[in-house]
C-alpha cells in the first residue's frame, strides 16, 4: 500500500484500558468521512485490548491497524514510532486512548492542516463521576454542542477553566488563533503538552526523526517533539473548539515518576531538531532483531487479527 493511500492517519495510543479505547474507536467510527486510516499504538496491553481492536476493524473502510510491543515499562515514544511506521497518511493525527475527540474533529483538523504548521488543542478534564457515566452508560458527551455542555455539565466547564486558566475551552469567544489567520500568535496547548492531540505532516515528523525513544517513564516525549518541530520552523496552530479533547478521569498509573525532566532540559538547551534515538534508529533496531538470533520472537510491529488496510 502506498503511503498516499489515505489523506490522513489517526494514531491512538493505549495501555490496558480497553473500555476507554472502545469509546475512542466508537467516536472515530461516527466521523462522517471514512477516508482515513486508524492505527492503535499499544504499549504492551493484554488480550482484551486486542479483542477490542479486532471488534472495530469492520466498522472502518480501511480497517484498524494494531501495533503492539511487549510491556517493558512506559515506552510511549517507542510505540509511537512503531505505529508511525504503519501510518500511511501524508498527514498524521496523534491522540491518547483516554481522550475522546468531539464529533467533527477530523474536518476541523483537515481545514487547519496547512503546510508549515502543526496543530495542538485544548483538553477538558472530565470529573470522576461524569467519566464513569460516559464509560458505563455511554453518555455521548462527544456529540454535545457548546450549549448542551453549559446546560448539562456547567460544573465541568468551571473546573476545567479554573485548572487551566484558559477561557474558551468549548466556546472560544476571544480565542481566534487559527493557522489561516494572518498575524496571529502561535498556540501553546494547556499544560504545555501535545500528547493528547497533535496534528502534523509526515514529512515534518520524518525531518525531525520522530519521537526520541530515550524517553522511558512518564512524561516529556510530546514536549520534546514539539520543541524540535518548532525549532525546525514548524509553527503551531489551534484548529478550533471541535478539536477540544475530552479526557476521561483515571487514577495515576502506579510506579510512574516524572523522570524525563533532564532530557527535556537538554533538548531545550541544544540547537538540534532531530531525535537522537528516533525513527531511523528504530529501523536499525528492527533490522538487527530480525536476524537468525531472534527468529521466532513475537513481532513487535505485527497485527493482531483486526481488519487491515
Amino acid at each position: 500500500m502506498s503511503r498516499s493511500s489515505f489523506p490522513i492517519s489517526v494514531v491512538v495510543s493505549t495501555y490496558d484500558w480497553p473500555e476507554a479505547l472502545d469509546l475512542v474507536l466508537r467516536v472515530l467510527a461516527e466521523e462522517k468521512s471514512q477516508g482515513f486510516q486508524v492505527v492503535v499504538a499499544d504499549d504492551g496491553s493484554g488480550a482484551k485490548t486486542a479483542e477490542t481492536v479486532s471488534s472495530w476493524g469492520g466498522q472502518f473502510a480501511h480497517g484498524v491497524k494494531h501495533v503492539w510491543q511487549p510491556d517493558a515499562g512506559f515506552r510511549k515514544s517507542r510505540i509511537w514510532n512503531l505505529a508511525l511506521r504503519q501510518a500511511r497518511g501524508d498527514y498524521v493525527v496523534l491522540i491518547d486512548g483516554d481522550s475522546l475527540p468531539r464529533r467533527g474533529f477530523l474536518a476541523a483538523t483537515l481545514r487547519a492542516a496547512l503546510p508549515g504548521w502543526m496543530l495542538a488543542s485544548k483538553r477538558l478534564n472530565l470529573s470522576p463521576s461524569l467519566s464513569r457515566r460516559v464509560l458505563e452508560d455511554r453518555v455521548p458527551v462527544w456529540r454535545w454542542s457548546a450549549a448542551e455542555w453549559v446546560a448539562r455539565a456547567p460544573r465541568e466547564l468551571f473546573v476545567a477553566y479554573r485548572e487551566t486558566a484558559s477561557p474558551g475551552l468549548l466556546v472560544p469567544l476571544r480565542d481566534r488563533r487559527r493557522p489561516w489567520r494572518q498575524n496571529q500568535r502561535e498556540f501553546t496547548p494547556p499544560y504545555n503538552g501535545y500528547g493528547f492531540f497533535m496534528g502534523v505532516w509526515r514529512q515534518d515528523l520524518e525531518r525531525v526523526n520522530g519521537f526520541d525513544m530515550r524517553y522511558e517513564g512518564w512524561g516529556g516525549e510530546d514536549v520534546d517533539l514539539g520543541v524540535r518541530l518548532r525549532r525546525a520552523g514548524v509553527r503551531c496552530g489551534w484548529p478550533g473548539p471541535r478539536t477540544t479533547m475530552l479526557h476521561l478521569w483515571h487514577a495515576p498509573r502506579k510506579g510512574l515518576t516524572k523522570s524525563n525532566t533532564p532530557l527535556e532540559e537538554e533538548t531545550r538547551r541544544s540547537n538540534r531538531i532531530e531525535a537522537l534515538e528516533g525513527l531511523r534508529e528504530l529501523e536499525t533496531q528492527l533490522k538487527d532483531s530480525s536476524g537468525p538470533a531472534s527468529s521466532g520472537s513475537h513481532s513487535e510491529s505485527g497485527d493482531t487479527g483486526a481488519a487491515h488496510g
